[in-house]
């Protein structure tokens, strides 16, 4: 049985790794193959576990490129804590302490990264390891461990993970003599300033406490009746029966209250929609080509240090809904209502129901959260002596106006070998999004 996941492209985002949990638990145990490797469980802890992860990584990077690129785009994965019927879980070890050791065992020519998924109450480790290209180093273990010496060289076979045979090094040595054009790019903020997120929960409190007098002190006062002018008899036709309020003093500031406590949860939403789509707060990166040849696959990596967040995927999918509406306040005390003779229900109103939205594609990037956010790009084309725009990338910046952060970032590209990496500058710059009027219907700032 083949292993019942999508892998016609990377999985990167959180809850395609939670797919990926999910296929190898419902898998056969024979269903491991090139691109993947499962452990039930390791004690990372230990140098034992440790070797388990280092010779699989070594492994997954050793790959033939045409041969890793026809599954989740070459990516290599090993997921510890699963196996076919079971979802045990690990131990977890702080990723950085996790990428410290190993690394001294790797090297740092190879390029991975440690994700740990929550699920059915357990830790799932899974390590994902860059797709191969042609040029690579031959990777080697640099330091020995409990069972191999330095300098082995493993490679991933279907199901296995072994030292290499003649035939895998003969493999390997071709793979490092490709010659290939190298990459050459620029990549910029364009602009080179993002806004701080604005304080949407302060704008909120302010909106709050300067209604709640008024409403509390709101009092029904009959125009017609200052004027002499009976408005019930007038236009009783339309407005049908009046019924005085009944409500006491006591109800009415229960439902001000009430009225609040909505709102305010409202108001907050409808601020984190608007800024959601605020422009000035997301980060526009342009790529550009400067030489005559055109590169595919390109994929790009940036990393946005300090107090920066990204938005959770649920409250995207959320924000990515209409606009929240806002709750009515309350009648002032004394209003009467009028009971309507006109039967509402005999009419057909199917007609005005708007047609259903249904959700367009998903964004064009995926952003880990790591207590400062690195975005990674869907691949892309860059044609010779051009440049790109990506789509801009909303964030939460929690950092004073004026102060400069140092992005940095690398980039790959089909059929060429190695990676290069660059930095450039983003500015912090004050608010503008308009926190003044979020009770009003008019049109938001997008």
């Amino acid at each position: 049985m083949v292993l019942q996941i999508d892998t016609s492209a990377p999985l990167l985002r959180p809850s395609q790794l939670t797919d990926l949990v999910r296929a190898v638990s419902l898998a056969d145990p024979d269903d491991e193959h090139l691109w993947i490797e499962w452990k039930s469980t390791l004690d990372l802890s230990t140098s034992a576990g440790l070797e388990q992860v280092v010779k699989a990584i070594i492994g997954l990077a050793n790959r033939e490129p045409a041969a890793a690129g026809r599954r989740a785009g070459g990516y290599g994965y090993l997921l510890v804590g699963v196996e076919p019927g079971s979802i045990s879980g690990v131990a977890t070890l702080d990723p950085e302490k996790l990428v410290g050791k190993v690394c001294s065992y790797v090297g740092t020519a190879i390029n991975w990264t440690p994700e740990y998924i929550a699920i059915d109450g357990k830790q799932v480790l899974v390590v994902i390891v860059d797709p191969p290209q042609p040029g690579d180093p031959i990777h080697i273990l640099r330091k020995q461990t409990e069972k191999f010496r330095s300098a082995t060289i493993f490679v991933r076979h279907t199901g296995r993970t072994d030292p290499a045979n003649p035939d895998d090094f003969d493999k390997l040595q071709a793979r490092l003599l490709q010659r290939t054009p190298s990459l050459q790019l620029s990549v910029a903020a364009i602009p080179s300033a993002v806004e701080e997120a604005a304080d949407i929960d302060g704008a909120v409190r302010r909106w709050v406490d300067e209604r709640r007098p008024g409403l509390l002190a709101a009092r029904y006062r009959s125009r017609g009746r200052e004027s002499g002018i009976d408005l019930v008899g007038v236009r009783g036709g339309l407005l049908g029966e009046r019924v005085p309020d009944g409500r006491t003093e006591e109800q009415y500031a229960e439902e001000i209250a009430q009225f609040l406590h909505d709102a305010e949860d409202a108001l907050v939403r409808r601020g984190a929609w608007d800024l959601f789509r605020h422009e000035p707060a997301s980060l526009k990166v342009t790529v550009t080509n400067p030489t005559d040849v055109g590169f595919v696959g390109v994929r790009l990596e940036v990393h946005v240090p300090g107090q920066v967040r990204s938005y959770p995927e649920e409250l995207v999918e959320a924000l990515e809904e209409d606009r929240p509406g806002v709750p009515r306040a309350p009648k002032p005390l004394g209003m009467p209502t009028f009971r309507s003779p006109i039967q509402l229900g005999a009419h057909n109103f199917g007609s005005y129901i708007p047609a259903p939205v249904f959700p367009g594609p998903g964004p064009s990037y995926t952003v880990r959260d790591t207590g400062s956010v690195t975005i990674v790009y869907d691949d892309f084309e860059l044609r010779a002596e051009d440049a790109m725009t990506l789509e801009p990338v909303p964030l939460l910046v929690h950092e004073e106006p004026g102060t400069t952060l140092k992005a940095t970032w690398s980039a790959t590209a089909n059929g060429i070998r190695g990676r290069i990496s660059g930095e450039f500058p983003i500015t912090v710059s004050p608010s503008t999004l308009d926190l003044e009027n979020l009770d009003e219907d008019g049109e938001s700032d997008e």
